[in-house]
């Protein structure tokens, strides 16, 4: 199973307060940790090596869950957790109730007005043009199932819509349709069609989204729930890689395939050249490929061996859950996975895949699921309970706010830090101002001083802590 990263009616969330920082006036405590020119509170540049962290993790190379405890885990997953979905399970045709449920759970409009990438204000004629192609009316009784693979990174849109929809001027980086992505390979329910033929309504693993007819190739119930389990398979362990180049296969050429994707290798006679190009010093993979009819066939790429690849998804230890982390340092932050990047729990998530766990596909899923244990959070725990138990907390462990998740790194001093993909560091200085430094990327902050909102730190926003790893 590969999981993208949903966000279901993702407009709602880019209105929480933790990115709208215009002024506050109460609720955090000055702080007394430096300030370096970068604006980052407590930050200096040898935070910036993965060794930094190993160096300061209890016993960092200690096997945490072996291969049988991580497959149980994500049985329970899937069997427990509401967030993921079981494609098997939808049997073998789908109501028009069904479908209706699906589409209004993907296709609900905001309630404020929005904008385009200019800061323009999207006509109300183009939004009921973008509903009209919902096709509601053309919703049958009763539709045969059918299914798919993505075979490139698609993104998953509320609507059928290429339209860059924005909350307002000030906020272009959340991207108002766009619900997720799904990765090269991933299986989708396909439910129904746009007026204007070119959109599918999917139910994935992720739940249901619009997805381009073009990203999608229909196949058998077999061919698309298999393709998962084929074996032997590379696993993807860089931040991303891209299949080589191939002006004679297109459809697969400079393909990206982002952390923990699971690819199936080809099983091709040795030494036979592929898409023009002798194939010993790379793995020879098998993608999916839409054909000219929309049909599911399959073509061998390559992936050259010198990328970060494994057999086998690599060793669930602290030290690699560092290792991982930090190659998305730097990255851009994309909302949905936009921009070839991530989100808050696109980044989480991903840095889990690499090793086997699936994590639910967004940060209020990864902070509730019943598969995971964790220590939940109310008004009536005081900020020494929450700090106490954030400095207890593990390398690798979740805190959960709403509408965000950071991933702890270790400890500084006592100081307890973080690595997050988020838009800003927001906190008091000395002198109990507020600062706002943009960030905008996967960066290592501490946690103790960074305001969730105008009046709350994180630590008192918490709604949970998740101990991925503690069995």
């Amino acid at each position: 199973m590969a999981m993208g990263q949903s966000k279901r009616l993702s407009f709602q969330r880019v209105g929480i307060s933790l990115f709208l920082f215009i002024s506050a006036t109460a609720g955090a405590q000055n702080n007394t940790l430096p300030i370096p020119p970068s604006g980052v509170i407590g930050f200096d540049q040898a935070m910036l090596s993965p060794d930094y962290w190993i160096a300061r993790a209890a016993t960092p190379n200690k096997v945490l869950m072996s291969p049988r405890q991580i497959d149980a885990l994500n049985a329970k997953t899937l069997a427990t957790d509401p967030a993921p979905h079981d494609l098997s399970k939808l049997g073998s045709s789908l109501s028009r109730e069904q479908i209706l449920s699906w589409l209004n759970q993907a296709s609900a409009l905001p309630s404020k007005p929005l904008v385009d990438a200019s800061g323009n204000a999207i006509p109300k004629a183009t939004i009921d043009a973008i509903e009209a192609n919902l096709s509601i009316d053309r919703i049958a009784a009763s539709t045969p199932i059918r299914y798919g693979l993505s075979v490139r990174r698609a993104q998953l849109r509320l609507f059928p819509t290429p339209l860059k929809a924005f909350p307002s001027k000030d906020l272009l980086d959340f991207e108002s349709f766009q619900g997720g992505t799904l990765f090269p390979g991933n299986p989708v329910v396909i439910a129904h069609t746009s007026v204007d033929n070119q959109w599918f309504l999917v139910f994935s693993e992720q739940g249901p989204a619009w997805v381009a007819r073009a990203d999608i190739a229909e196949g058998t119930a077999e061919q698309v729930i298999s393709y998962a389990d084929k074996q032997p398979f590379r696993i993807v362990t860089g931040d991303k890689v891209h299949t080589v180049f191939t002006p004679e296969a297109p459809e697969v050429s400079e393909l990206q395939l982002d952390m923990g994707t699971r690819i199936p290798l080809a099983q091709l006679p040795a030494g036979e050249a592929v898409n023009g190009q002798g194939p010993y010093v790379s793995w020879t993979i098998d993608l999916p490929v839409r054909r000219d009819d929309g049909s599911l066939g399959f073509k061998p790429a390559l992936l050259q061996k010198i990328k970060d690849t494994s057999p086998t998804y690599l060793p669930l230890t602290r030290a690699n859950i560092i290792r991982q982390a930090f190659k998305f340092l730097g990255e851009r932050y994309g909302w949905g996975h936009l921009y070839n990047a991530r989100d808050c729990s696109g980044f989480t998530s991903d840095v889990y895949r690499s090793m086997g766990i699936f994590l639910p596909p967004d940060s209020a899923a990864q902070g509730r699921s019943p598969a995971l244990r964790q220590r939940v959070f109310s008004a009536s725990d005081s900020h020494q309970e929450r700090v106490k138990a954030v400095s207890d907390a593990q390398t690798g462990d979740l805190i959960v706010v709403p509408g965000h998740v950071l991933m702890i790194l270790g400890k500084v001093n006592g100081e307890p830090y973080v690595i997050q993909d988020v838009p800003f560091a927001v906190f008091r200085d000395a002198t109990g101002k507020i600062r706002m430094t943009k960030v905008n990327q996967v960066s290592v902050t501490p946690l103790l001083p960074l305001l969730a909102d105008e009046q709350h730190l994180y630590v008192d926003a918490m709604t949970s802590l998740v101990h991925v790893t503690a069995r």
